[in-house]
């Protein structure tokens, strides 16, 4: 019911939808997106998409074949669903989002306009998940439009205002907790 209502498809499996790598420490911070069907080597899988990793070995395949791939050790692994992401933007009152063009993708379920706008839970998902809204860049734009909707969460989490409204602070904590492991 709920990827119906979400409009996430009905693919069987466990694939992951996105990869992201963020470097938080010494140098600056980075937040780089791994498209998901980029075709790699999975240890013990030969060269396939990379989101298949996660099918075959969960989290431990998956960070493995991240690791050989960029030469990078990844020190924690953070997952959530389509249902907890959802509910991580509305614990935070919804984010903005800015499209450069007029966004409608029928698979995704987004219809929005160009500019910048109030976006809640449901289309900030279905604006991360688009894919084919952008006539030139296809795929390769969601990343961007990945990166945006993390960032935006992340400055409203960390703003004093979370910290100040016990309310809002109360909800990302709870949803943090049920849909992040």
């Amino acid at each position: 019911a709920q990827r119906k209502q979400l409009h996430t498809g009905d693919d069987s499996g466990q694939r992951t939808d996105t990869i992201m790598l963020l470097h938080d420490g010494s140098g600056p911070s980075l937040l780089m997106s791994i498209p998901r069907d980029s075709l790699v080597p999975i240890p013990g899988h030969g060269t396939t998409k990379i989101n298949a990793a996660f099918a075959y070995g969960g989290p431990k395949l998956l960070i493995q074949t991240v690791e050989n791939l960029t030469g990078i050790r990844i020190d924690h692994y953070v997952e959530i669903g389509f249902g907890g992401f959802v509910n991580v933007v509305d614990s935070v009152g919804g984010i903005t989002i800015c499209p450069s063009h007029t966004m409608n993708d029928k698979l995704a379920n987004l219809h929005v306009k160009k500019g910048c706008q109030h976006a809640d839970g449901r289309v900030a998902l279905a604006y991360a998940r688009s894919r084919h809204a952008d006539p030139k860049l296809g795929d390769i734009a969601r990343g961007g439009q990945q990166r945006q909707v993390v960032n935006a969460v992340g400055h409203k989490a960390l703003s004093p205002w979370t910290f100040l409204n016990p309310f809002r602070y109360w909800n990302l904590n709870m949803s943090a907790a049920d849909s992040i492991k």
